[in-house]
């Protein structure tokens, strides 16, 4: 579990009146689920049991992208009766890129937007579309996620040279991480111009001194740091019980009113 040992009290205590630090925020991460919508509905139903108040997607929901497929997928959000929010993944693309319309067309009709900023107690949720592997983030995105960084702690100012009001925590989502020390699956391995751009991220994220950046994509749940040690990164397992030698999987992430918080790894049964 990552925990935020620098926004903690040495006794426990919250920082505001005394008391023990408690609850604020949970929410849960799935990935992956590649048509496999009987453990998506399986991890949906668990982590609204756990108590989680909305739950973020990371993408590939579908194995080829076909809209009949993630139909059924937005079903099963819409039925599992929590608040969500989505990004794409490089396989939900497929069948669009193929047919030879822009690859996000598919899924911007079924689920629509693909990249969402979400502000709770204090804390900035930023959900950002790199799934596609050959052009990787956008010019529009690429501009929603530096206004974004603005309201970080880590300190970029805004245009105007003056602080905004900073956020508790920052948290970045996406599809593909854009650094790992071990694998080479990830942003930028299908393309240059994609590499540099996840370069650039990383860097971006790194100077607004993000607090965690979440990934899926790689069918593997771990955590470690990003190259400056500034950055938490966590990988989220897949849903998905194909190609997963970990097992299906999905994450839950709590934040409490001293804003220390911790990610918990959670097999689905």
């Amino acid at each position: 579990m990552w925990i935020r040992a620098d926004f903690q009290n040495g006794d426990g205590l919250g920082p505001e009146d005394g008391a023990p630090k408690r609850e604020i925020l949970k929410f849960a991460l799935v990935a992956d689920s590649e048509n496999d919508n009987e453990n998506l509905e399986k991890a949906l139903e668990s982590a609204k049991s756990l108590g989680a108040t909305f739950v973020i997607g990371l993408g590939d929901w579908t194995q080829l992208g076909l809209s009949k497929d993630l139909l059924v997928a937005k079903q099963i959000f819409d039925n599992a009766g929590l608040e969500y929010y989505v990004t794409v993944g490089d396989r939900d693309l497929w069948d669009s890129r193929n047919r030879g319309l822009d690859a996000k067309n598919g899924f911007n009709a079924v689920f629509g937007k693909t990249s969402h900023i979400i502000n709770r107690e204090g804390i900035q949720i930023v959900i950002l579309d790199n799934g596609d592997i050959y052009k990787g983030i956008d010019s529009n995105t690429w501009q929603m996620l530096n206004k974004s960084l603005d309201d970080c702690d880590g300190g970029l100012l805004n245009k105007s040279n003056v602080k905004s009001q900073r956020s508790k925590l920052c948290f970045v989502f996406a599809h593909k991480t854009p650094f790992h020390p071990q694998s080479s699956h990830i942003m930028g391995a299908d393309s240059n111009e994609v590499a540099f751009q996840a370069r650039e991220f990383m860097a971006l994220m790194e100077q607004a001194k993000v607090d965690g950046f979440f990934s899926g994509d790689l069918h593997f749940f771990a955590q470690f740091q990003s190259p400056a040690n500034i950055v938490k990164i966590t990988t989220i397992g897949a849903v998905d019980a194909d190609r997963n030698f970990q097992g299906s999987r999905f994450a839950t992430v709590t934040v409490y009113s001293d804003y220390s918080w911790e990610v918990e790894d959670i097999e689905i049964r």
